[in-house]
């Protein structure tokens, strides 16, 4: 039995099955996922998992190379905004574009995350480039 880290058996699963280039994002609870793409969901109740410590674990876990985020979050979630600039190096793009980009993930990781835009694509990378 793992005594550290993600102990989620379903989301421990879908990151170490990640390999370089694949996409995969963390949402907040209401982001659409088109059907066939699997959702590990998180959220408990409206507010509970924040989006900050869910990225923070899996960052923990996973090699990231790129990172994408909704423009909106500028103006409309400031605190998530500075997580997806300092933590990740988000590039920011339409929020039409993001969400036209989750059809390409592994999976979602849907957190109860209840503001707007806590949203973020990411690029798996390899740990020794």
């Amino acid at each position: 039995m793992r005594t550290s880290g993600i102990i989620h058996a379903e989301l421990a699963s879908a990151l170490t099955g990640l390999r370089h280039t694949d996409l995969f994002a963390i949402s907040d609870s209401g982001l659409p996922v088109p059907a066939g793409i699997p959702v590990i969901d998180l959220g408990i109740s409206y507010g509970f998992p924040r989006f900050e410590p869910i990225l923070d674990l899996i960052l923990h876990e996973v090699t990231i190379e790129a990172a994408w985020g909704s423009r909106q979050v500028t103006t409309e979630n400031s605190e998530a905004a500075t997580l997806l600039a300092d933590h990740v190096h988000a590039e920011l793009i339409d929020h039409e574009t993001f969400k036209s980009r989750i059809a390409d993930c592994r999976f979602v990781v849907r957190t109860g995350e209840a503001r707007p835009y806590a949203n973020v694509l990411l690029r798996a990378g390899v740990p020794w480039a």
